[in-house]
């Protein structure tokens, strides 16, 4: 019956010294849509995003959304999406997004890109990509970029 109390004593000390570790932490969030109609055309969209932060470090994220449509039966379509994160070896971001046109007669339009880069102790990287495409009747063509840069300390 002794090591059972002793077991209970350990274990509610463990439980309290995590519960103190665990109160540091902070975390928040938000998310939001819109809608528009009017005579120049109808718009939906949406974002959302959230934060959390602790004695490690802290991470934030957000998104947006939506699309367009114009009077003339043009479709707009968007996205993006970004996040970063900091901690005691250093700190890191990235995003990616994106959009993509359609015309009435069926021609399309697409562009996306990535960045990101990160910054440490021993020094930083950074890097990007664009890749852009249309489409036709009449045919198609696309291009890509890629970029980046590095040092160290």
């Amino acid at each position: 019956m002794r090591i059972y109390k002793w077991i209970a004593a350990l274990a509610a000390l463990t439980w309290a010294g995590v519960a103190r570790e665990s109160s540091a932490q902070v975390a928040g969030g938000y998310r939001g849509g819109r809608v528009a109609a009017g005579p120049g055309g109808v718009a939906v969209g949406q974002s959302r995003g959230g934060v959390v932060a602790g004695p490690a470090g802290a991470a934030a994220g957000h998104s947006r959304s939506g699309t367009y449509v114009g009077p003339g039966g043009s479709t707009v379509q968007y996205g993006k999406a970004s996040g970063s994160v900091a901690g005691p070896g250093g700190a890191a971001r990235g995003s990616v997004g994106g959009v993509k046109v359609t015309t009435p007669s069926g021609q399309t339009y697409k562009h996306t890109e990535s960045r990101g880069a990160a910054v440490g102790p021993g020094g930083a990287v950074a890097g990007g990509r664009s890749a852009t495409a249309t489409a036709g009747p009449f045919g198609a063509a696309g291009a890509v970029r890629r970029g980046g840069v590095g040092f160290r300390r």
